[in-house]
């Protein structure tokens, strides 16, 4: 008899299916197993990425917990929002050309028939802006 864990149904399986799921049962909870340090090779077992594989008799679950702190990453988004809001749409267009896709300002200047000085100027005014927002 197999108790399906999702539904709570118990339903009967052939001999070979309980194998499958017993060797199953086994590897995931060699997996999950705390006491369980680095392997013979000198791996960490892998971590558990499911619920399902879970047992029902685990109530820690600080595995769930992501331990990256995306506060620095929004706040820097934030602040790159704030200066794209400040320039003009001339040098929103250098600051995206130039700085983001990294073409040079002689190629960007010949491509929008400006002169490479007026290219200069607007990427020193974008830096200036950019010092008083970030810092």
């Amino acid at each position: 008899m197999v108790r399906i864990k999702a539904t709570g149904e118990i339903t009967e399986v052939e001999r070979s299916v309980m194998q499958v799921l017993r060797s199953e049962e086994k590897r995931l909870r060699r997996t999950i197993s705390p006491e369980q340090g680095p392997s013979r090779e000198g791996k960490t077992a892998p971590t558990v990425l499911s619920l399902d594989m879970l047992p029902e008799d685990v109530a820690d679950s600080s595995w769930l917990a992501d331990t990256y702190d995306y506060t620095e990453e929004i706040s820097t988004k934030l602040l790159e929002r704030s200066l794209r809001e400040s320039l003009t749409p001339t040098q929103y267009g250098i600051y995206q050309a130039c700085i983001l896709n990294g073409i040079s300002y002689k190629a960007y200047a010949d491509r929008m028939d400006v002169s490479y000085q007026s290219v200069q100027n607007a990427i020193r005014l974008i830096q200036k802006k950019a010092k008083n927002i970030f810092g």
